[in-house]
């Protein structure tokens, strides 16, 4: 009986296993409401990067300069590859595991490791033009003009390093909170000040010369009983429009702040993602998934998308006439900017080997292999080209939308 009955068993289970092609990604299991697709999503191509982030708190995204895309991994890998076909023109290995990645500036990339240091490279072969100790661990991409490097670490310091070799310049510590939300934004570098939002619910600006506050706007006040309601951290990068600093927090507002400090305007809008600017509208990922348009001047709701709830979707982008997310399971969304509508949608993400259950749900069939996070968290990034798009389980794509 045990000679006929393992083959037929091996059989079964294998007619219920299959490892899926690009092509399966276009079947939509997304589970969301039937709408009118006005948007065609396509992959141009697609690269293994090392290790992704997975559930790691990490922001590891590329940069584009000149039709060269500039990426890291985990691992400790950084790359430049072809914008156009996503081939390899160079790697090296920091032998780190990388936590901030990639800012691009000047000809030099800055990356930053697990081991709290900073790096600079030669963006032309990955060469070490130096590192430094930094406070702590950085786990957003730095910002950099043409003479200093500016950092946020998790220990609630926003730092200034010479460009030239890597020497701390100035430190400017903020107190941190008992419980914070694991992460910082990217100081957002202006021609005096550097402004960086913090665990506390402020946005301060600082003078980029001498790291001192100059002003300080709150967006959250800390209330409720427990640390998880009193927490208002601003970890999205501040947005720079037309002489207007724009700046949201988890459980506080979302808010447009003059040069000097002065409040625009400020409208609700809890989020821990950063905003994004187009057609006369703020854009925000709010933290119950839903997306939400404000006008720029005023601040007042233009319409609110919330398809998208409790699917995690990642920061929105602005790419052509479209917005664009995605979210925990993989998919790619395409939001019309006009009005929020839902224009298309699309698993981008290699799907793993699956056992098909009887009478269960696509989610149940779908097995993460080996504890491999098949989401995408990290901000995508509009090119020319496309949008290119890192996920969890390290596959760096460059994906094309146009008009269906």
């Amino acid at each position: 009986m045990r000679a006929w009955l393992f083959p037929a068993l091996l059989t079964a289970f294998l007619a219920g296993c299959a490892s899926q092609p690009d092509n399966a990604a276009d079947t939509d299991d997304s589970g969301l409401t039937d709408f009118v697709s006005s948007a065609d999503i396509d992959v141009e191509w697609r690269t293994v990067l090392g290790n992704g982030p997975g559930a790691a708190y990490v922001r590891l995204q590329p940069a584009v300069n000149n039709g060269v895309v500039y990426a890291a991994d985990t691992s400790g890998n950084v790359y430049a590859l072809d914008l156009e076909d996503g081939s390899e023109e160079w790697s090296t290995d920091l032998e780190q595991a990388v936590t901030a990645a990639v800012t691009f500036d000047r000809g030099q990339l800055f990356v930053a490791t697990r081991d709290g240091y900073l790096h600079c490279l030669n963006a032309d072969d990955g060469s070490s033009v130096w590192s430094t100790q930094l406070t702590s661990e950085a786990v957003a991409p730095v910002a950099a003009d043409y003479g200093r490097v500016f950092v946020q670490t998790v220990d609630g310091r926003v730092s200034a390093y010479e460009r030239s070799n890597g020497q701390q310049a100035w430190s400017y510590e903020n107190a941190m909170p008992v419980l914070s939300v694991r992460g910082t934004g990217t100081p957002l570098v202006l021609e005096q000040f550097v402004v960086s939002g913090f665990a506390t619910g402020k946005v301060l600006a600082l003078d980029k010369t001498l790291g001192i506050p100059r002003w300080e706007v709150r967006l959250a006040t800390p209330e409720g009983r427990s640390e998880l309601e009193r927490l208002v951290d601003v970890d999205g990068t501040p947005l720079w429009d037309n002489g207007v600093i724009y700046a949201a927090s988890y459980h506080g507002k979302v808010a447009a702040i003059s040069l000097n400090g002065e409040t625009r305007w400020q409208e609700d809008g809890s989020t821990y993602t950063s905003p994004a600017i187009a057609l006369g509208n703020i854009y925000l990922t709010l933290d119950d998934g839903s997306v939400k348009a404000y006008d720029v001047v005023r601040g007042a709701d233009v319409w609110t998308q919330k398809a998208l709830r409790d699917r995690q979707p990642g920061q929105i982008a602005a790419y052509g006439s479209w917005l664009v997310t995605t979210d925990a399971e993989g998919y790619l969304y395409v939001l019309n900017q006009v009005d929020g509508a839902l224009a298309g949608r699309k698993l981008i993400r290699s799907r793993p080997l699956h056992i098909s259950y009887p009478n269960q749900t696509e989610g149940t069939n779908w097995r993460k292999i080996r504890g491999r996070d098949m989401g995408i968290r990290s901000p995508l990034v509009a090119t020319d080209a496309g949008v290119l798009v890192y996920t969890n389980a390290g596959e760096l794509l460059l994906v094309n939308i146009s008009q269906d």
